[in-house]
């Protein structure tokens, strides 16, 4: 491919709303162009680039005997008012009408429409295991499209769905994906972390994200520096630092005014004691009432780990609300409360003498331990994480969900009645899983943890040329020497992109860098000078000059 015939250009300037490595780099380098926040063109460089990402994916999944198909975008609401998810999505569904006023949903993900399809292809166990996958545009409306690639309204998404006769098939197939998905990462150039996360509004179990880390990420996770192993900061467990004495005896419970501010903070330092040292108690609200939960007061509440324990939604109680329970905002403990129900993180087992309030304005209990002076309900694993509060080796790294599989179980199945039969002649439910990597989100990945000042640096696996030729100048033994450099390396097979404009050597070669494809090769009249070109990896900063005759052999050789 020719420059000069290129459609999309880079540019100079960074549009004023890419607020993401991705958009900026992209955009300014010419493989994308906004119309919309979170829609964008793939230009000719993007879409190659896309193909090639595309490609790798296809390979890793055919290589797990997935078969790949096609599934309409466009879907009946009613199959989705099946599974309920109608609801729990609404915020993102775009819908539409159809003629005679039937409703239609833009789909987000396809567990819909697969799972019908293969009511009519799953009859028996001899019909199982059986996965099949897509690459195709998924809809949702983002109301955060704001990264470039990474949170689009419109996107590229390569989903696949498993069917399985007993969880057992299941789990052996979805550690076969899992592997796949790390190859593709691996072959894409990037370092990906298996991370355990939650299953979100597509499962109750736990999933699994595959993490790759870059300071554009918008999920935090926590790396055993030790064993390599990751979580999601949601789910996150880890032993926690213990700073009390275990042979600290218990004091007596007293009741002490004070004039403090509401902070645990500011508890602390008017009782000159350590942030551990406080009893915090955070009340929620939940569908049957009222909840009170216990933490140390240096932690904080996990609050995605709350609603997993209670398989509900909660929210912090109101001022007003905490005002009818007769509760001191600032003040509240669980001494003396009978009416209100408490759990608690593990974490208050191993301090003795808490400092807490009385649930009376500006006034405190000192040396109040649990089980003597209150009783919790239930302990549970409540804290969210950080480096701080962790006992060993880790790292609180910010990383880019590039993908995430997923346990269905059976609850697609029983809302379709997707049954088998086995050797028995009794009817099953099949079991599922499905397993998704966000195609375009993967190429704004690559771009996030592989650039430098200068542009973007392409891995060349899935670069969309594998050299950029430049001519500096412009004699005509230069353009002839370049052209015919060109017309051989394209009789190679090695995918080239030519500068051929007559523009300064300065804009094209900063062209190059912002461009990032793994080769530049420069021809002039002071490489020709010595029957040479000068070759430069994108990864290096220097360059050297290799002979004429020996470009194309050394080219095949570096791909």
């Amino acid at each position: 491919m020719k420059y000069s015939q290129l459609f999309g250009k880079t540019r100079q300037s960074v549009p004023h709303d890419a607020k993401s490595k991705n958009a900026q780099l992209l955009t300014q380098a010419g493989f994308i162009e906004q119309m919309s926040a979170g829609i964008y063109y793939l230009l000719p460089l993007g879409l190659r680039v896309l193909q090639k990402v595309s490609d790798i994916i296809r390979d890793e999944m055919n290589k797990v005997d997935g078969q790949e198909l096609l599934m309409p975008a466009l879907q009946p609401e009613e199959v989705w008012a099946k599974t309920g998810r109608t609801r729990t999505m609404d915020d993102i569904l775009y819908r539409t009408q159809g003629a005679g006023n039937k409703d239609f949903n833009f789909a987000p993900s396809h567990e819909e429409a697969v799972t019908p399809l293969a009511t009519k292809f799953v009859q028996s166990y001899k019909d199982l295991p059986m996965s099949v996958y897509q690459l195709q545009t998924k809809f949702r409306d983002e109301p955060r499209a704001k990264s470039g690639l990474l949170r689009g309204r419109e996107f590229g998404m390569k989903d696949m769905y498993s069917f399985h006769r007993d969880q057992a098939d299941l789990d052996e197939y979805y550690e076969r994906v899992k592997q796949a998905y790390l190859n593709v990462y691996e072959r894409c150039g990037l370092k990906a972390y298996v991370v355990e996360a939650s299953g979100g509004a597509f499962s109750k179990e736990l999933s699994h994200e595959f993490s790759v880390v870059t300071p554009a990420g918008e999920d935090t996770i926590i790396v055993n520096n030790q064993t390599g192993e990751a979580s999601n900061v949601e789910v996150a467990e880890g032993k926690i630092v213990n700073p009390a004495d275990p042979q600290e005896d218990e004091l007596e419970m007293k009741e002490v005014e004070i004039e403090r501010d509401m902070s645990v903070e500011a508890n602390a330092k008017a009782h000159n004691c350590e942030n551990w040292r406080i009893l915090k108690t955070v009340v929620y609200r939940v569908e049957d009432g009222f909840l009170g939960v216990v933490i140390r007061g240096d932690l904080q509440i996990n609050e995605h780990k709350l609603e997993r324990y209670l398989g509900k939604p909660a929210r912090t109680a109101s001022p007003a609300e905490l005002e009818e329970l007769g509760l001191v905002q600032g003040f509240i403990s669980p001494v003396g409360q009978e009416e209100l129900r408490f759990i608690a993180d593990h974490s208050i087992k191993n301090v003795k003498n808490f400092v807490t309030g009385a649930n009376k304005k500006n006034v405190d209990l000192v040396n109040v331990n649990v089980g003597r002076d209150f009783v919790i309900d239930d302990f549970t694993d409540l804290v969210l994480l950080d480096k701080n509060s962790l006992d060993g080796d880790y790292s609180i790294e910010t990383a880019i969900e590039a993908g995430n599989i997923f346990k269905l179980g059976t609850r697609y199945s029983e809302d379709f009645d997707l049954k088998y039969t086995d050797e028995d002649g009794k009817e099953n439910y099949v079991v599922m899983g499905c397993y998704g990597i966000g195609t375009t989100r993967l190429v704004g990945t690559v771009v996030e943890a592989s650039h430098d000042e200068d542009g973007i640096i392409w891995p060349k696996s899935v670069a969309p040329f594998l050299v950029h030729m430049v001519t500096l100048g412009d004699d005509e033994n230069v353009m002839a020497a370049a052209e015919k450099l060109y017309g051989e390396l394209n009789q190679a097979g090695v995918e080239v992109l030519f500068d051929d404009r007559s523009g300064s050597a300065g804009k094209k070669l900063k062209d190059a860098d912002l461009i990032g494809i793994p080769v530049r090769l420069v021809v002039s009249k002071r490489t020709l000078e010595n029957d040479s070109v000068e070759w430069k990896l994108r990864t290096e900063k220097e360059a050297e000059m290799v002979a004429l005759s020996d470009v194309t052999q050394k080219v095949q050789d570096f791909s």
